[in-house]
């Protein structure tokens, strides 16, 4: 019998990408989206098309059951579906700060815990979660963003030794700089949600230099390559870096004293 995925955000950018991998080694995958096109494009790749919102109980819970229901079996859940959006702490509203949490924080939970009991029940099962660079630098302009990621990064953590003994893996991939479509919603807001002038230098300099490396990132091979790896080692990591930036600014964050890495990222913000 076929292994089976579910994969949320499968329409497009990493979850696209892996969706298309595990397809071409012979696994059912039902790609999960929000959109129209998402599913459109997961449907074209070959997945089952799943229409799911991450923020809805009711949603989540219909389609995992749905998969149980028609496979008897989940052998993979990657809870990629997420998304960024920088701007100041103080500029983001708490409407938008909410939207952010339930879907990279509660839209990762709501999976895990409708996909748990079957798991537990086959003794087997792995968990993928896509996090980021930001799961463990906190940067100017992307301060709520990182907190999604942090928070994703330390249940994952918890997750992971509490399910290791029912024959269940627990992962996190770690993008970095990427050319999907993640940049231009992250970036979205640095203008048109703008109230105080006194942000505006370190905002605009955000824009230029790391708005200038999603710019002229590569594609998402790189971190696709890194997201089938965690499905199908035998023996997965923890945690697996996107790419040489993801590990260099990592080891900047850890290494550095903090007053270092600050003005370190304020000369960039000025440049």
């Amino acid at each position: 019998m076929s292994n089976v995925a579910i994969i949320t955000g499968a329409g497009s950018g990493f979850g696209l990408g892996l969706t298309k991998k595990l397809l071409h080694l012979g696994w059912v995958v039902y790609g999960a989206d929000i959109s129209r096109d998402g599913l459109h494009e997961a449907a074209s790749a070959g997945a089952i098309a799943l229409k799911m919102d991450v923020t809805s109980d009711k949603q989540v819970a219909a389609g995992i059951a749905k998969v149980i229901k028609e496979q008897g079996q989940i052998d993979l859940m990657v809870a990629n579906a997420g998304y960024g959006s920088f701007t100041s702490i103080e500029e983001t509203s708490s409407e938008d700060v909410r939207k952010i949490f339930d879907v990279n924080v509660f839209g990762v939970e709501r999976c895990i815990k409708a996909v748990l009991p079957q798991m537990r029940k086959q003794g087997s099962g792995r968990i993928i979660a896509t996090t980021s660079v930001v799961a463990h630098v906190s940067l100017a302009g992307l301060g709520w963003y990182a907190a999604t990621k942090h928070a994703v990064r330390a249940m994952t953590n918890a997750l992971r030794q509490e399910v290791r003994g029912l024959g269940i893996f627990v992962s996190t991939v770690e993008p970095g700089t990427s050319k999907t479509g993640f940049g231009s919603v992250a970036f979205g807001k640095l203008e048109s949600s703008r109230e105080f002038a006194e942000y505006d230098g370190v905002m605009r300099g955000l824009d230029k230099w790391l708005g200038g490396l999603y710019r002229i990132s590569p594609g998402p091979d790189k971190v696709i390559k890194k997201m089938l790896r965690a499905a199908t080692a035998k023996h997965p990591r923890a945690h697996y870096p996107g790419s040489w930036d993801v590990v260099a600014l990592k080891l900047a964050f850890y290494l550095l004293p903090r007053r270092v890495m600050d003005a370190f990222v304020l000369w960039l913000a000025r440049h």
